[in-house]
């Protein structure tokens, strides 16, 4: 039934040539028979992952407490215009304990429970393919005990709904809503992980409107955030829910747009209770507290600013959060198109922003005699940007010393120092 990416179905005759039993199982079927075309693949197999590796050298033994093999045959493609590109697929090969149908029994939903080998044809004890092309998510056997047994599970069945747009049965549904709480002591890494690929699919909203409904949002955010937000939150929420679908599927920028439907504190608190990598907690929680500022940066001047102190790297993320936020929020769009426009002028007149852009360095100030503190002197370079910021054509060496002297000298003027004085 399968249409298998060349290198898999390689991987698989290479496995049953060996007298291995493999069939392609889980997620890359569902996307197949959903009218997509799968990249990441699973296989299961009655190797063991000592052997699959002898017979794939290049594999990488990713899991080893579940003995999962990677085989990676992505590779790097130009297309007619010279751009490159990553093409190919990843494939997944783990050693099933039983036969094909005890395998399939362990699956958690019908959709999930259907394996796929071309020559010894299609397995699907429980009408899993009927399951996909219906769009309904069911669950093998009673679904409290799933929920019981594997907590997560509740994560992944919200996954199906983004990724897929599934629809759950009702015994399903209620049940998410008896055993939701199951999930809040849980480890965060798998809730993370379910949560970061339920943002990006393309039936979002639809999942975290479920999520809100059946109480799982409650694991995300945690339990005592969830409680206490306050009316505006939740209609931003519920805004999100709408729309998040007509914004562009980036990982770190739907994040963004969960995580700033809180305000700061209840933010902070959420995010920190999903221990994201470092640096996506520095990003979400530096859109936390600086969107409402970006909104405010009306002119050139406040912009390089902003960029000198935190870099281009928190300025892009934050105004592209911005414009996401206005698909959301149907937001009027002059402030973006304020701010795109400032700073195509700035880029195209290569105005100086930072320290390395002045035309003098701490050496400099020290040499020009006006501190004999290199500290000082490069405490002084960074007050000295400002006129830089206020006016690129101060940027020259007589010009800057000059003011380097001033603030040296005056705390008044180091403190008003992006203060424009009208003569």
């Amino acid at each position: 039934m399968l249409k298998f990416d060349k290198d898999v179905i390689n991987a698989l005759k290479t496995l049953e040539k060996a007298g291995y039993e493999t069939y392609a199982v889980g997620d890359c079927v569902i996307e197949y028979v959903s009218g997509g075309s799968p990249v990441d693949w699973d296989l299961v197999t009655k190797a063991d992952a000592e052997t699959i590796q002898k017979l794939f050298p290049d594999g990488q033994l990713v899991d080893k407490a579940n003995q999962i093999v990677r085989l990676d045959f992505t590779r790097e493609e130009k297309d007619e215009e010279g751009n490159t590109d990553l093409v190919g697929a990843i494939c997944d090969v783990v050693t099933m304990k039983g036969t094909i149908e005890e395998e399939l029994s362990t699956h958690g939903f019908t959709i999930a429970a259907v394996a796929d080998n071309p020559e010894r044809g299609l397995v699907d004890p429980y009408h899993g393919v009927d399951d996909i092309h219906k769009k309904l998510l069911r669950s093998i056997g009673d679904v409290d005990e799933l929920f019981a047994s594997e907590p997560i599970r509740m994560m992944q069945a919200m996954r199906y709904v983004a990724e897929q747009g599934f629809d759950l049965v009702k015994e399903m549904y209620e049940a998410i809503t008896r055993n939701w709480r199951k999930l809040l002591d849980s480890q965060p890494a798998p809730i993370r992980t379910e949560l970061e690929m339920i943002l990006v699919g393309a039936h979002a909203g639809k999942a975290l409107n479920m999520m809100a409904d059946t109480g799982l949002m409650a694991v995300v955010f945690g339990e005592e955030v969830s409680r206490k937000m306050g009316a505006s939150e939740m209609q931003q929420f519920v805004e999100l829910s709408k729309n998040i679908d007509k914004t562009r599927p980036i990982r770190l920028r739907r994040l963004g747009l969960l995580y700033t439907t809180l305000n700061e504190k209840r933010a902070i608190e959420a995010i920190e209770r999903m221990n994201f990598d470092a640096d996506t907690e520095a990003h979400l929680k530096w859109a936390a507290k600086e969107m409402i500022r970006i909104t405010f940066l009306a002119n050139a001047v406040e912009i390089k600013r902003y960029i000198f102190e935190n870099g281009y790297e928190k300025y892009n993320y934050l105004h592209n959060l911005a414009k996401a936020q206005r698909i959301v929020y149907d937001q009027p769009t002059i402030k973006i198109e304020a701010r795109n426009a400032i700073m195509k002028e700035i880029r195209r007149n290569n105005e100086p922003i930072f320290l390395e852009d002045l035309v003098i360095d701490a050496n400099d100030i020290i040499e020009a005699g006006i501190t004999d503190d290199p500290e000082r002197a490069e405490e002084l370079l960074e007050l000295v940007i400002a006129k830089v910021h206020l006016n690129p054509a101060n940027n020259d060496r007589g010009v800057l010393l000059k003011q380097a002297k001033k603030l040296n000298k005056s705390k008044f003027r180091a403190s008003t120092r992006y203060v424009k004085w009208i003569r």
